[in-house]
């Protein structure tokens, strides 16, 4: 039988400890301070408030409500008072529900195939927000083709202006969510705004812009909901709007 010296035994069992890896007790207190190193932070909300530009008056005299054209252009003819009109301050219109396009004519037409259309033309303050009071914006019904008008109701609905679908912000950007209730108010109507985004959701009682800070980087869906403050939901199809936004 072969002896192995008494120090050539601790020398191998040294070597053995100092090779084998970490324990698991180890590895998990490795892992834990990586999670600590990047904690979430939270989405935050904040009201933005304008004077605005209460004398502000649009009208629309073209096309009248539910008026039936033929495909192709569709005449647009408004009169703008007590406001800056022009190409620095256009004016601004959405048609069933989708981003706002800028006009600086008060008359023009545009291009559209047979079916049925709302527009929603609106005034904005040197920020590019829409403005809120009683004649600062106008909505329209009209056909063109065979088509049919939207069911008929006297519902308010919501116009958003911010932000663009597909809108990209950087790091650290603010997302600014603006929008207008449209045929209704919400304190005499009953009504409030729900803003979701993520596990985030704001109530709103006022139709002021507010901007959301802390969205992390990638994909976000914002939703807007218009609804009744006892529960129930409001049936017509432009009462929600989703945008999606990409942080860089």
């Amino acid at each position: 039988m072969i002896k192995i010296p008494y120090y050539l035994f601790i020398f191998a069992t040294v070597c053995l400890i100092a090779c084998s890896p970490k324990s698991s007790q180890e590895e998990v207190l490795s892992e834990n301070l990586e999670e600590e190193e990047t904690p979430e932070v939270p989405i935050t909300v904040t009201v933005l408030r304008s004077e605005g530009f209460p004398d502000a008056m649009i009208e629309l005299y073209r096309p009248f409500g539910n008026e039936t054209f033929s495909p192709g252009k569709v005449p647009f003819e408004f009169n703008i008072k007590n406001f800056p009109f022009g190409q620095a301050r256009p004016l601004m219109i959405t048609i069933n529900g989708g981003d706002p396009q800028a006009y600086p004519q008060a008359v023009f037409s545009k291009e559209f195939n047979a079916g049925t259309y709302r527009a929603v033309a609106f005034l904005t303050d040197e920020n590019g927000m829409a403005l809120k009071e009683f004649g600062n914006f106008v909505d329209r019904d009209f056909l063109v083709g065979q088509s049919r008008p939207f069911p008929a109701g006297d519902e308010p609905y919501l116009m958003v202006n911010f932000p663009r679908q597909n809108q990209e912000y950087a790091v650290g950007d603010s997302v600014v969510v603006d929008f207008l209730v449209v045929g209704g108010d919400l304190k005499l109507d009953g009504l409030g705004v729900e803003v979701k985004v993520g596990d985030l959701v704001y109530k709103a009682s006022s139709t002021d812009a507010i901007q959301l800070q802390n969205l992390s980087v990638g994909e976000h869906v914002v939703r807007i909901d218009l609804i009744k403050n006892d529960g129930t939901e409001l049936s017509n199809i432009f009462a929600s709007a989703s945008r999606r936004v990409v942080v860089k």
